[in-house]
Protein backbone atom coordinates (compact mmCIF):
# COMPACT_ATOMS: atom_id res chain seq x y z
CA UNK A 1 0.00 0.00 0.00
CA UNK A 2 1.58 3.35 -1.04
CA UNK A 3 2.11 6.03 1.58
CA UNK A 4 3.06 9.70 1.36
CA UNK A 5 6.20 10.52 3.31
CA UNK A 6 6.75 14.26 3.63
CA UNK A 7 10.24 13.74 5.03
CA UNK A 8 11.42 12.42 1.65
CA UNK A 9 10.07 15.52 -0.11
CA UNK A 10 11.15 18.28 2.32
CA UNK A 11 13.79 20.41 0.63
CA UNK A 12 15.20 23.28 2.73
CA UNK A 13 16.54 26.46 1.11
CA UNK A 14 17.86 29.92 1.95
CA UNK A 15 17.41 33.12 -0.03
CA UNK A 16 18.65 36.69 -0.29
CA UNK A 17 16.69 39.35 -2.22
CA UNK A 18 17.53 42.92 -3.16
CA UNK A 19 14.33 44.99 -2.90
CA UNK A 20 13.46 48.30 -4.57
CA UNK A 21 10.63 49.77 -2.53
CA UNK A 22 7.82 52.12 -3.46
CA UNK A 23 6.42 53.59 -0.26
CA UNK A 24 3.00 54.75 -1.34
CA UNK A 25 3.33 58.27 0.08
CA UNK A 26 0.82 60.42 -1.78
CA UNK A 27 0.61 64.16 -2.35
CA UNK A 28 -2.14 64.36 0.30
CA UNK A 29 0.23 62.80 2.86
CA UNK A 30 2.85 65.48 2.18
CA UNK A 31 0.20 68.19 2.38
CA UNK A 32 -0.86 66.89 5.81
CA UNK A 33 2.76 67.26 6.99
CA UNK A 34 2.89 70.81 5.59
CA UNK A 35 -0.41 71.81 7.26
CA UNK A 36 0.84 70.46 10.59
CA UNK A 37 4.03 72.50 10.36
CA UNK A 38 2.20 75.68 9.39
CA UNK A 39 -0.10 75.16 12.39
CA UNK A 40 3.03 75.20 14.58
CA UNK A 41 3.73 78.77 13.46
CA UNK A 42 5.78 78.53 10.25
CA UNK A 43 4.69 80.84 7.43
CA UNK A 44 4.92 78.12 4.77
CA UNK A 45 6.01 74.52 4.35
CA UNK A 46 6.86 72.53 1.21
CA UNK A 47 7.67 68.81 1.39
CA UNK A 48 8.88 66.37 -1.27
CA UNK A 49 10.01 62.76 -1.52
CA UNK A 50 11.19 60.46 -4.29
CA UNK A 51 9.02 57.80 -2.60
CA UNK A 52 11.54 54.98 -3.17
CA UNK A 53 14.20 53.16 -1.20
CA UNK A 54 16.46 50.12 -1.23
CA UNK A 55 16.35 47.21 1.15
CA UNK A 56 16.77 43.47 1.34
CA UNK A 57 15.19 40.26 2.56
CA UNK A 58 17.07 37.29 3.95
CA UNK A 59 15.37 34.10 4.97
CA UNK A 60 14.89 30.42 4.71
CA UNK A 61 12.20 27.97 3.93
CA UNK A 62 11.36 24.43 3.06
CA UNK A 63 9.49 22.87 0.18
CA UNK A 64 7.11 20.50 1.95
CA UNK A 65 5.73 19.30 -1.37
CA UNK A 66 6.62 20.16 -4.98
CA UNK A 67 3.80 22.78 -4.99
CA UNK A 68 3.83 23.94 -1.36
CA UNK A 69 6.36 25.44 1.05
CA UNK A 70 6.85 27.56 4.17
CA UNK A 71 9.18 30.54 4.63
CA UNK A 72 10.41 32.85 7.39
CA UNK A 73 12.48 35.97 6.80
CA UNK A 74 13.89 39.28 7.99
CA UNK A 75 13.05 42.27 5.76
CA UNK A 76 14.94 45.56 5.80
CA UNK A 77 12.26 47.99 4.54
CA UNK A 78 14.81 50.61 3.47
CA UNK A 79 14.66 54.35 4.16
CA UNK A 80 12.03 56.83 3.00
CA UNK A 81 13.43 60.39 2.86
CA UNK A 82 11.16 63.44 3.03
CA UNK A 83 12.71 66.90 2.50
CA UNK A 84 10.84 69.92 3.86
CA UNK A 85 11.57 73.61 3.30
CA UNK A 86 10.05 76.00 5.84
CA UNK A 87 9.79 79.79 5.90
CA UNK A 88 9.07 82.19 8.74
CA UNK A 89 11.62 81.27 10.14
CA UNK A 90 13.62 79.72 7.29
CA UNK A 91 14.55 76.06 7.89
CA UNK A 92 15.42 72.95 5.90
CA UNK A 93 14.29 69.71 7.53
CA UNK A 94 15.13 66.17 6.47
CA UNK A 95 12.99 63.28 7.75
CA UNK A 96 14.18 59.69 7.34
CA UNK A 97 11.86 56.78 8.08
CA UNK A 98 13.49 53.37 8.50
CA UNK A 99 11.68 50.09 8.84
CA UNK A 100 12.21 46.43 9.58
CA UNK A 101 9.93 43.44 9.37
CA UNK A 102 9.87 39.77 10.29
CA UNK A 103 7.70 37.68 7.97
CA UNK A 104 6.27 34.18 7.75
CA UNK A 105 4.56 32.90 4.61
CA UNK A 106 2.97 29.99 2.87
CA UNK A 107 4.41 29.57 -0.63
CA UNK A 108 2.48 28.01 -3.52
CA UNK A 109 4.47 26.92 -6.58
CA UNK A 110 3.54 25.97 -10.14
CA UNK A 111 6.17 24.55 -12.48
CA UNK A 112 9.02 22.12 -12.37
CA UNK A 113 11.92 22.01 -9.90
CA UNK A 114 14.00 24.41 -12.03
CA UNK A 115 11.56 27.01 -13.39
CA UNK A 116 8.67 27.91 -11.14
CA UNK A 117 5.98 30.55 -10.73
CA UNK A 118 5.37 31.19 -7.04
CA UNK A 119 2.95 33.06 -4.85
CA UNK A 120 3.48 34.01 -1.20
CA UNK A 121 0.89 34.94 1.39
CA UNK A 122 1.65 35.57 5.04
CA UNK A 123 1.92 37.95 7.95
CA UNK A 124 4.70 40.34 8.86
CA UNK A 125 5.53 42.11 12.09
CA UNK A 126 6.90 45.57 11.31
CA UNK A 127 8.51 48.47 13.15
CA UNK A 128 9.07 52.02 11.81
CA UNK A 129 11.42 54.64 13.28
CA UNK A 130 11.83 58.25 12.19
CA UNK A 131 14.71 60.69 12.43
CA UNK A 132 14.23 64.42 11.82
CA UNK A 133 17.24 66.67 11.19
CA UNK A 134 17.21 70.46 11.16
CA UNK A 135 19.58 73.33 11.86
CA UNK A 136 19.09 72.97 15.63
CA UNK A 137 19.89 69.23 15.73
CA UNK A 138 18.04 65.98 15.29
CA UNK A 139 15.41 63.89 17.02
CA UNK A 140 14.53 60.20 16.71
CA UNK A 141 11.23 58.54 17.56
CA UNK A 142 9.35 55.32 17.03
CA UNK A 143 6.58 55.86 14.47
CA UNK A 144 4.72 52.67 15.14
CA UNK A 145 4.68 48.92 14.89
CA UNK A 146 2.17 46.23 14.15
CA UNK A 147 1.33 42.98 12.41
CA UNK A 148 -0.32 42.96 9.00
CA UNK A 149 -0.64 40.71 5.93
CA UNK A 150 1.68 40.64 2.95
CA UNK A 151 1.43 39.07 -0.49
CA UNK A 152 3.93 38.31 -3.22
CA UNK A 153 4.38 36.68 -6.60
CA UNK A 154 7.37 35.87 -8.75
CA UNK A 155 9.29 33.50 -10.94
CA UNK A 156 12.34 31.35 -10.20
CA UNK A 157 14.76 30.77 -13.10
CA UNK A 158 16.89 27.64 -12.85
CA UNK A 159 18.57 26.75 -9.59
CA UNK A 160 19.46 30.19 -8.22
CA UNK A 161 17.91 33.33 -9.74
CA UNK A 162 14.45 34.66 -8.92
CA UNK A 163 12.43 37.86 -9.48
CA UNK A 164 9.29 38.99 -7.73
CA UNK A 165 6.88 41.61 -6.49
CA UNK A 166 5.72 41.99 -2.87
CA UNK A 167 2.94 44.04 -1.24
CA UNK A 168 3.21 44.79 2.49
CA UNK A 169 0.22 46.23 4.34
CA UNK A 170 1.19 48.65 7.11
CA UNK A 171 -1.72 50.06 9.15
CA UNK A 172 -3.60 52.33 6.73
CA UNK A 173 -0.79 52.38 4.16
CA UNK A 174 1.27 50.00 2.10
CA UNK A 175 4.77 49.36 0.83
CA UNK A 176 5.46 47.61 -2.48
CA UNK A 177 8.72 46.14 -3.75
CA UNK A 178 10.25 44.72 -6.88
CA UNK A 179 12.79 42.05 -6.02
CA UNK A 180 15.69 40.20 -7.57
CA UNK A 181 17.47 37.53 -5.60
CA UNK A 182 19.24 34.26 -5.25
CA UNK A 183 17.93 31.00 -3.87
CA UNK A 184 20.05 28.07 -2.67
CA UNK A 185 18.55 24.62 -2.00
CA UNK A 186 20.25 22.08 0.24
Amino acid sequence: MPTLSLTKEIKPYVFLDYKRFGYGVEKEDLQAINRSLVSLGYTSSTSSTDNVGNGFEIGGGADIHKNFGLEASYVNLGTLTIKTTLTGPSENVKTEIDGTSFAAAVVLKVGDDKNTFFGRVGMHTWDLDGKVRGSLGSATASLGDGTDPFFGAGYKFGDFLKVGYDYYKIDDGDIRSFNIGINFKF
